[in-house]
């Protein structure tokens, strides 16, 4: 439990840091968005350690600090330049903000939701409620292998067709060869660690089987888009099913 005096200590701290953020950058505020569970993180701190070395008059431990912050829980910050935020809301959140382009990672549905649902075990069910109210769903985990109660593709729908902003979307297992397009859109120069390839845990047959059969087909509608693309209208409309179509 916080003394009052913790208190006042992080209140300062988060006041501090508040006001160096709002020292003038070239860079636009850039938003690293995902559905959870697809690899965000490792784009997220590339982002942070590039914007980091981008201030040259401040130490870098200090400015690595200063230029990460999150936007999951309400109300949505203001965003500024030269900070680096994560998030796995919707792009509303960027209404009516200027000076901030997105970054929409993407991977596999299937994966994500084993991931979920191996979650519960792992960190507890706190950790999952968490999520699923990042994700602006409501708690739902008993149906998490019957139907896309995380709205995988809503997000996908969502994200990629937006055009309010700059975002550029991105397929987890296209990060390493589309560095040169992630620097030029961030204006930065990202550098990802040496890739590695992703193993995945023993699964039971059964849950395998439930979570394909609920988010493979967001699986296939994801595989026909390419590794890296700037979002607009057209694509997320791709991704809209048929039958909600009509």
């Amino acid at each position: 439990m916080l003394t009052d005096s913790s208190r006042a200590i992080t209140t300062l701290r988060s006041a501090a840091k508040s006001a160096l953020q709002k020292i003038p950058s070239p860079h636009d505020a850039i938003v690293v968005a995902s559905f959870g569970r697809a690899g965000s993180t490792l784009i997220y701190d590339a982002v942070v350690n590039a914007m980091a070395k981008a201030k040259p008059a401040l130490p870098y431990s200090l400015a690595q600090k200063l230029v990460q912050s999150d936007a999951f829980d309400p109300p949505m910050p203001v965003f500024r330049k030269g900070v680096v935020y994560k998030t796995h809301a919707y792009p509303d959140l960027l209404e009516g903000q200027a000076n901030v382009r997105a970054i929409f990672l993407f991977g596999s549905a299937v994966e994500t939701a084993l991931s979920v649902h191996a979650q519960k075990t792992l960190r507890g069910e706190g950790w999952v409620k968490r999520h699923f109210d990042h994700l602006r769903r409501p708690y739902d985990y008993e149906n998490l292998l019957k139907s896309d109660v995380l709205g995988l593709r809503d997000q996908c729908i969502a994200w990629m067709g937006a055009e309010t902003h700059p975002v550029l979307c991105l397929r987890y297992e296209g990060l390493w060869e589309n560095t040169d397009r992630i620097s030029e859109f961030c204006g930065l120069n990202i550098r990802l660690p040496v890739k590695r390839r992703r193993t995945r845990k023993d699964i039971a047959p059964d849950l395998l089987a439930a979570a394909q059969r609920v988010y493979s087909p967001i699986d296939e509608d994801l595989a026909r888009l390419p590794d890296c693309f700037i979002a607009e209208s057209r694509i997320g409309r791709m991704l809209v099913p048929v039958s909600a179509a009509l």
